[in-house]
């Protein structure tokens, strides 16, 4: 009773907050819609935190990371110096060495270790409870929906429904970004990083958006550093599209942005052959192919880390990453909702295929920025995560850059 009691606290506190913060109120929402809009991301928290207890009851990285929280936040009581200092430390033979190894990294455990810390000092008002913990992250993970809210509003003005549903209420993105787990804190990264990137090149470079830049990518590179490096070359051809004029259309500037970058990564390789960045692709999926056989596990061809084998591969990737689980492959009764919605979403694409609407704004730079951003995350998802389970979980987190023109595409009078 007593964690209910505070948890309703923190929940009416919450509310209160959310409506009075100026970002949030910018959108031009109600009071009431925001409330809504931030209790459907609460109660995805709440689902997610439930059933990954439910259904994995024996460990899961969700209450794990609560678990380990609560361990840290006894550290933190009597031993506060070893609590402030051993996050510094590797623990390994290669010390700092391996920054996008997945095994037998500090800065793999970093990752872990950055959210565990956030959640000892949350303990101090949670007392360990993971759903106060979930409304506590919840809470700031809203802002990235928000974030990427006001961009997609700023380019489909009186589309507001249809940015409201792909920003806010994509099923598979709400419930993956709404537990205490690194893909909450990606997705605002990521949303707020848009958001400062967007309005810093369409209207005005402050300082604000300047300081969100570097904080978000920052983040980004300790928590899930191959975001960065897709973020990478999707900013630079939206920079040199926004503020460099080309007798270019702006589909090509990217395309050729990142066939030079491209061409110069495999040219330093050849310079010098112990630089092998391709590795870092080969060397991720080799690390998911020693976790246990998952039951959604997919047959994935084993990469190499030259060109051709990617080339070669690429089709898998991009099946793997788009296109599973089909409707008739289930292996598990947790797929089927999520076989649904993506066959809503592929059902949505063609839609807009049909009705396009050409008087919108169809050359907008933002809109290929992520395109560009989400189709590169998801071809390396689809070359390393060899389990269907995985990469809907992964892919959920860049959806919104999708399905958001898509539903503002859609001409409604017609379909």
């Amino acid at each position: 009773m007593y964690y209910y009691f505070l948890f309703a606290f923190y929940l009416v506190a919450g509310c209160f907050f959310i409506t009075r913060i100026s970002f949030i109120k910018k959108t031009g929402f109600t009071s009431g819609l925001i409330l809504v809009l931030f209790l459907f991301k609460i109660f995805a928290g709440i689902l997610i935190g439930w059933m990954s207890q439910k259904f994995y009851p024996q460990g899961n990285d969700y209450w794990g990371l609560n678990a380990a929280g609560w361990n840290e936040y006894k550290m933190m009581l009597s031993d506060p110096h070893q609590f402030f200092t051993d996050i510094f430390r590797s623990p390994y033979q290669n010390g700092y060495d391996g920054f996008f190894h997945s095994t037998a990294s500090y800065w793999n455990d970093l990752k872990n270790n950055l959210i565990i810390k956030t959640l000892a000092f949350c303990n101090f008002f949670s007392r360990g409870n993971y759903y106060i913990n979930s409304l506590f992250f919840n809470f700031i993970g809203f802002f990235g929906h928000v974030a990427l809210y006001r961009v997609f509003v700023d380019i489909f003005k009186n589309k507001k429904w249809p940015v409201i549903i792909g920003c806010f209420l994509l099923p598979s993105t709400l419930y993956f970004t709404s537990g205490i787990h690194k893909d909450l804190v990606v997705f605002t990264m990521l949303g707020l990083y848009c958001y400062a990137l967007y309005f810093s090149l369409q209207y005005k470079l402050k300082l604000k958006y300047l300081f969100t830049i570097c904080i978000t990518l920052i983040l980004l590179l300790f928590i899930r550093n191959f975001v960065v490096l897709a973020i990478i070359p999707a900013s630079i051809a939206y920079i040199i599209s926004k503020k460099i004029k080309l007798p270019l259309n702006k589909l090509v500037i990217f395309m050729s942005t990142y066939l030079i970058l491209f061409l110069l990564v495999i040219g330093s390789q050849s310079v010098k052959p112990s630089f092998q960045p391709l590795k870092i692709i080969t060397e991720r999926q080799h690390d998911f192919f020693e976790l246990p056989y998952a039951s959604s596990q997919l047959e994935t061809a084993i990469l190499e880390p030259n060109f051709k084998s990617l080339l070669k591969n690429s089709p898998q990737a991009l099946n793997h990453s788009l296109l599973r689980p089909y409707l008739w492959e289930h292996p598990t009764t947790f797929l089927i909702p999520l076989a649904i919605e993506l066959f809503i979403y592929q059902g949505l694409f063609i839609i807009m295929l049909v009705t396009y609407q050409k008087n919108i704004r169809q050359q907008n730079t933002f809109m290929i920025f992520g395109l560009f951003l989400s189709l590169s995350l998801l071809f390396f998802t689809g070359y390393i995560v060899p389990n269907t389970g995985s990469i809907v979980r992964y892919r959920s987190l860049y959806l919104t850059f999708l399905i958001t023109p898509v539903l503002c595409l859609i001409n409604w009078k017609k379909a």
